[in-house]
């Protein structure tokens, strides 16, 4: 059996009690988020999070990327943050133009924009196609718990990799991922 390693970003989820953490309490993502930006973490400068929920991904990326400004939009205005670094809007993303009017006013260049709102897949569909224009040449976009991904895939313009986690507890956790250009 292979051991993964335990990242920083791993215990900062644990910190944080996101579910982006390692099994058996969460989806086993920080691993990968890890191999994307352990890197590069310091250069990472904004990032968006679509989903609030209590704020736990917000307070972990806000750690992970001390250079960084978080964003997140959601629908619900009772789960707002703006604390810190982090700053966050009153979005549906399953509305195209508050999508737009969201946009306006956060401008683009995004190293990092991460999904993990309603968990649609239409919602998803049209979150990508208004935001994987932000992103910045290095940026990533990533699309968590995709529970119909070749409907999603199917539907984006752009070349898509599915990354699947073997999680007994959730048969979605999968993530597509998008590179900027």
């Amino acid at each position: 059996m292979k051991t993964v390693p335990h990242t920083e970003l791993c215990a900062l989820s644990e910190k944080y009690g996101t579910d982006k953490r390692p099994e058996p309490h969460g989806h086993g993502y920080t691993h990968f988020y890890n191999s994307l930006f352990g890197y590069r973490r310091n250069s990472v400068k904004k990032v968006l999070e679509i989903g609030i929920d209590i704020g736990a991904s917000l307070r972990m990326w806000e750690e992970y990327f001390p250079n960084a400004t978080i964003y997140a939009i959601d629908a619900d205005p009772a789960r707002l943050i703006n604390d810190g670094r982090i700053r966050s809007y009153q979005c549906d993303q399953s509305n195209v133009e508050a999508l737009r009017d969201t946009a306006a006013l956060i401008g683009g260049d995004f190293d990092f924009i991460v999904d993990d709102g309603s968990h649609v897949s239409g919602h998803q569909v049209v979150s990508a196609m208004e935001l994987v224009p932000l992103l910045s040449p290095n940026g990533v976009y990533v699309i968590e718990d995709v529970p119909h991904r070749d409907e999603v895939v199917s539907q984006l313009p752009y070349v898509c990799w599915v990354h699947e986690f073997n999680v007994v507890r959730d048969p979605y956790s999968q993530l597509v991922v998008i590179y900027g250009h």
